[in-house]
């Protein structure tokens, strides 16, 4: 059935894509100009997201590479010393893979989490946050679930998962976050983590498995060959064949073939007239330039905190998807959690270890979520964080010792310089140089999303 229902929606685009022909001889230094920025905007944010699949399941030599349906955990906190990803948080374990879902689906099996948040973001490859698994989405209690992709043609066993779940890529990222309570909560954590289990249908089941999939020359992930640049396209076109084709896009498909963008087809600059290959690397710079200028402008600034709109599912709109895949990508959903971020103070001044800072909670206005909140810190340079004398990057509603004042409010101590052991358990150390502060809402209430609830501004001293 599963299958037959993606025969169904799929069948049009494909027989549209069938049926377009090339008109790369015809097409005017103009028209190229304007569908090579098309095709960018479009494509930029598929193959950013491949580059986190490249280096975790296709690159060998990556450090974070672990190969496809296999778990990589990660067993210590973010601190300093971690310079992978910039504005790493500081609250949870990560454990990360891609899922090849081509000749079955994967089955994932969840513990009991109890009173610990946990979260499973599965993502497809136009960087859709297509479902959830964990304390939000699916409860406490654990379960197991199956991932099904849209190549898969056989029969789904019936009464065996808790949920089945259909991602339209025959790839998927899976970003999971386990909650940590501090140091001395990640030998617990780690153990939790060693119980979270992937495993093929066949291999679930204890039957035997299907034809292994077609082995795929992946191709190589580098930033450096295709930001702004016309060789991106021909990583689309591959990156393209592993996503269900949507009824939404057949006409962006039936206009951007006419340069041989498209899944199934070869994008080879060198085939175009002179003046047309000219066009369209302006076409592609052009597009770069425009994901990078919205990029800069997504979020909207209240009270010195940046806010940006509701991200992880883009529809049609390739910029905005574009756009956060340049700069936050693997943002979660609203309901999942919020992000706000702080780069300059109350009066519009940028953050700077020079200064002090109190943020101001006052009584009864603390963050409204249902699992946690927390402040990190990082480094405006480096977009890392920074050693400090008491080892503390984070601070937020688990903090052990947190003081509120006698009227109920809670004050943050933001700055560089050791107040003296008798303010340490409300400071937040800051950097010398300038910093900025991401608030992490997690399981954030309605008031959160819908913009009723903003955070105090940071008050300088």
């Amino acid at each position: 059935m599963l299958s037959q229902i993606f025969r169904a929606s799929t069948a049009l685009p494909i027989l549209l894509l069938s049926t377009i022909p090339t008109y790369a001889e015809e097409i005017t230094p103009a028209e190229a100009r304007e569908l090579a920025e098309e095709a960018y905007v479009f494509g930029f944010g598929i193959v950013e997201n491949y580059k986190s699949m490249f280096g975790m399941s296709v690159y060998e030599p990556s450090p974070q590479y672990g190969g496809f349906n296999n778990y990589v955990h990660a067993r210590a906190l973010f601190g300093p010393d971690y310079d992978l990803v910039v504005s790493p948080n500081n609250d949870t374990l990560y454990s990360t893979t891609w899922a090849d879902l081509r000749a079955e689906p994967l089955a994932i099996t969840v513990p009991r989490t109890g009173e610990r948040y946990f979260v499973i973001q599965l993502v497809d490859m136009f960087t859709d946050n297509f479902a959830y698994i964990g304390t939000r989405a699916t409860g406490r209690d654990g379960g197991t679930f199956l991932l099904v992709g849209p190549s898969f043609d056989g029969p789904l066993p019936e009464g065996d998962f808790d949920r089945v779940i259909v991602s339209r890529s025959d790839f998927a990222a899976l970003a999971t976050r386990t909650a940590v309570d501090g140091p001395d909560d990640v030998a617990d954590v780690t153990a939790f983590q060693d119980q979270l289990q992937l495993a093929p249908l066949s291999a679930h089941l204890g039957t035997e498995p299907p034809t292994a999939a077609t082995a795929i020359d992946f191709p190589i992930y580098d930033a450096s060959a295709f930001y702004g640049k016309p060789e991106l396209l021909g990583v689309l076109n591959q990156l393209l064949e592993w996503e269900a084709p949507r009824l939404e896009e057949s006409a962006l498909m039936a206009r951007l073939s006419a340069i041989d963008v498209g899944p199934y087809r070869t994008f080879d600059l060198a085939a175009f007239p002179q003046d047309v290959q000219t066009a369209i690397a302006e076409g592609t710079a052009a597009g770069h330039a425009a994901i990078e200028e919205k990029g800069r402008n997504l979020s909207q600034d209240v009270g010195g905190w940046l806010y940006t709109p509701p991200m992880g599912d883009y529809g049609t709109d390739y910029l905005f998807r574009s756009a956060v895949a340049w700069k936050f990508i693997y943002t979660n959903s609203p309901a999942e959690a919020l992000y706000p971020i702080a780069e300059t103070d109350a009066e519009g001044a940028p953050l700077t270890g020079a200064a002090s800072y109190i943020l101001e909670f006052p009584a009864g206005e603390l963050p409204p979520v249902d699992a946690f909140w927390s402040l990190t810190i990082y480094d405006s340079e480096s977009r890392l964080m920074v050693e400090n004398p008491i080892d503390r990057y984070s601070i937020g509603d688990r903090t052990e010792g947190l003081e509120s004042g006698e009227d109920g409010s809670l004050r943050i101590l933001i700055q560089h310089d050791d107040p003296g052991a008798e303010h340490h358990a409300n400071w937040l150390p800051a950097p010398e140089g300038g910093f900025y502060i991401i608030a992490r809402l997690y399981m954030p209430q309605q008031p959160a999303q819908d913009g009723r609830y903003r955070l105090p501004a940071i008050e300088k001293q």
